[in-house]
């Protein structure tokens, strides 16, 4: 059956048109840095006028740092840190291991790199204790790309162990708790950026995170940091408080950005539609139940403050009713920033303690009490996904210049979020080795984790689980899946008012499970401008690009509906059409084995660039629960064929082509640089002559013409 692709001219245009993009990032991000710098000295001029004790210099520094944006009232609000149990809770060590069946070797994180931006629980400027015993299994594990002035810093030092601390046994005392260590990927190595402003070496200005990821270009990245836009603990006239982030008017009216999308997710947002290879996880945060004086013992005897609209902590009156405490039905109490549709936000739960540490049923995941619930107010279902992170060993280091090789136990999402990184870095790992090198992307890498993750919480999506507790081995064995062509996991592209359909034979051995998710653009109508009012509980979807999936019994023409939350009653997931969320999953829980189903994905209205104009729509795609494919009809899609590495400094191979198609070679001006005939199962294409930079491999065959981006280094 004749397929439709995208033309070579066409896509010169939209890679030129990224080129150009990212340059365009950095001008606004430039931008927006520089408007909330003024703003910033302003606020400082306001509230600590000019004579300025060297407590008080030091406090407007660190605030400076951890600038992370204002409110429409020019109210500033900052970043803060989110804070072998892990390993096994995640099936993580049957990958370390090499007990994958149809696997070759252990995996580690051998050749692959992470990146992490974070901080210390004294400054959101520090680095990570690169010399730390935990790290010294080889040389040069820990690169920090943050000036050496900088302290160095528990939290970061922490995160990072999470993600690549050697093997290490340790008796904490007097508890006399016994913990094996391992990171998810012990042989991996890490570049560490602050998350807060600063400058970096080389450089003569500060720039702030969104401009550090620019730079660094990360594959995977961890971001464990953000902030609190409900209830929060902070000082008020030198003594602990409960202090409300939003705004508040007597007597009883409240607004919030719990759950709110604002300019922060729409600059993540913004990054990885530019570069989808950028995979962002980012921690929920901990504000689950804070503004209850049950939240803590030494909360007890806190006060309640609000700001007024001049500035000033005003506490509220026995007349006044302050707003509920965070979460106080279960859900909405997500920070923002950590709502975006592009990245990947992780949950806690407690450590699972029976069954060995292995995961069972849904029952054994518990949400931990201060992990941060959505959804995003639009009922976009936020956090992504679960990992452990309460009460769990890593390295720490005392937070001064010299450093030191200490351990702890510590809790929160910032140590849940880079158990899910160190996976997704071995699932490259394995897809590197599957697929000839190649590299998992922002929208394959979320659909890979959410179809293979285990039920947590409620049957379906939650607010407080996403959509389940992360599973190493699921998602290994997915991978594997692909490779031997017993599931379908493609990257495929849609055009507008062309559906792309399969049909399938249900095994019936299982249920019939078709996940789909695709990097958006970003939503725009959102700045430091919006009002709190408007940003509150907004039920505008921020979707641009609405893809839906069906599947339908083709015997009884029953149509099977993707999941869903009502952004008014989320804690039980719903069946239904699905207009907010960048990720579907439709399932058929008991499937007639030998019965056809069709799959099928549409989309509403017409696909969008991020300029606005028309353009196709890429996603993910995986199907599992079939014996068989009856047919298909894939706008844009490629069902086999494929280019591998898309990152390479001479080779790349063309794989699955039929015999006797030919290919060209273009560059981006669109002069053609190479021709052949393809003889091979696995066609080699030699770019070693050529600059670094990006090219275009064209493959036509009897049925199609397919077009590849390729970078040479």
């Amino acid at each position: 059956m004749k397929k439709i692709f995208i033309s070579i001219s066409t896509l010169v245009i939209s890679l030129i048109s990224a080129q150009n993009n990212n340059e365009t990032l950095k001008r606004e991000f430039e931008k927006q840095r520089a408007e909330d710098i003024q703003k910033f000295e302003m606020y400082v001029s306001k509230n600590y006028g000019s004579n300025r004790s060297e407590e008080t210099l030091k406090e407007i520094e660190e605030q400076r740092a951890s600038l992370a944006g204002f409110t429409s009232g020019n109210q500033p609000y900052f970043y803060k840190i989110h804070d072998m149990d892990q390993v096994l809770n995640s099936n993580s060590d049957a990958l370390q291991g090499g007990n994958i069946t149809g696997l070759t070797g252990s995996f580690n994180g051998e050749n692959i790199k992470f990146t992490i931006f974070d901080g210390s629980t004294a400054s959101t400027t520090a680095r990570v204790f690169a010399n730390h015993t935990l790290f010294n299994n080889a040389p040069n594990r820990i690169t920090n790309k943050e000036s050496s002035s900088f302290n160095y810093g528990d939290h970061a030092t922490a995160v990072a162990s999470f993600i690549g601390a050697k093997d290490f046994s340790y008796t904490f005392s007097p508890s006399g708790r016994q913990v094996n260590f391992r990171g998810i990927a012990p042989n991996s190595t890490i570049d560490a950026y602050a998350f807060g402003n600063s400058t970096l070496p080389g450089e003569t200005s500060p720039i702030n995170v969104f401009q550090k990821i620019l730079k660094a270009e990360p594959n995977i990245s961890n971001h464990s940091y953000g902030i609190n836009a409900g209830w929060d603990i902070g000082q008020v006239n030198g003594s602990n408080a409960w202090i409300w982030m939003g705004s508040f008017t007597t007597p009883s009216t409240s607004f919030d950005m719990q759950g709110s999308y604002i300019i922060n997710d729409r600059f993540y947002d913004l990054l990885v539609y530019s570069d989808p290879s950028y995979i962002i996880v980012k921690s929920a945060g901990n504000s689950f139940g804070m503004g209850t004086n049950s939240f803590a013992p030494a909360a007890a005897n806190f006060k309640k403050y609000y700001k007024n609209s001049s500035g000033n902590w005003i506490e509220f009156a026995t007349t006044e009713t302050p707003p509920p405490f965070n979460c106080s039905q279960g859900y909405d109490c997500i920070s923002p920033g950590s709502v975006a549709k592009n990245i990947i936000v992780v949950a806690a739960s407690d450590r699972i303690t029976t069954n060995n540490g292995r995961y069972t049923t849904a029952a054994d995941v518990i949400h931990s009490s201060y992990s941060s619930a959505g959804p995003r107010d639009d009922g976009g279902i936020k956090p992504d996904i679960t990992a452990v992170g309460t009460n769990v060993a890593s390295a720490t280091t005392q937070n001064n210049s010299t450093g030191s090789n200490d351990v702890e136990t510590g809790s929160g999402t910032s140590y849940s979020a880079p158990i899910v990184t160190g996976i997704i870095g071995l699932w490259t790992q394995i897809n590197k080795q599957l697929f000839s090198g190649s590299l998992l992307n922002a929208a394959s890498a979320k659909t890979l984790m959410i179809h293979s993750a285990s039920e947590a919480g409620n049957i379906g999506p939650d607010p407080q689980f996403g959509w389940g507790f992360i599973n190493a081995k699921k998602g290994a064995e997915l991978l594997v899946g692909k490779s031997n062509n017993t599931i379908i996991f493609n990257d495929e592209i849609l055009t507008s008012g062309s559906p792309n359909t399969k049909t399938v034979t249900a095994s019936g051995s299982e249920p019939l499970k078709v996940t789909i998710s695709w990097v958006d653009p970003e939503y725009p109508d959102v700045d430091n401008n919006t009002p709190l009012s408007a940003l509150h509980n907004s039920r505008t979807s921020k979707l641009i690009n609405d893809l839906d999936l069906r599947i339908t019994d083709t015997t009884t023409n029953t149509t099977y509906l993707p999941w869903k939350l009502d952004p008014n009653s989320p804690m039980t997931a719903i069946k239904g059409d699905n207009t907010v969320d960048n990720v579907e999953q439709v399932i058929v829980d008991a499937p007639v084995s030998g019965r056809p189903y069709k799959i099928e994905i549409t989309n509403k209205g017409t696909l969008k660039n991020d300029s606005g104009a028309n353009a196709p729509q890429n996603y993910s795609i995986i199907v599992t629960g079939f014996s068989s494919v009856l047919g298909t009809k894939e706008s844009g899609a490629i069902s086999n064929i494929a280019i591998a590495p898309t990152i390479t400094k001479d080779l790349v191979k063309i794989l699955k082509a039929p015999k006797k198609s030919t290919f060209n070679v273009y560059d981006l001006s669109g002069k053609k640089l190479q021709s052949g005939t393809i003889s091979n199962d696995q066609e080699n294409v030699d770019l070693s002559a050529y600059n670094k930079g990006i090219y275009i491999i064209e493959i036509k065959t009897n049925n199609e013409v397919i077009s590849k981006k390729v970078i040479k280094e």
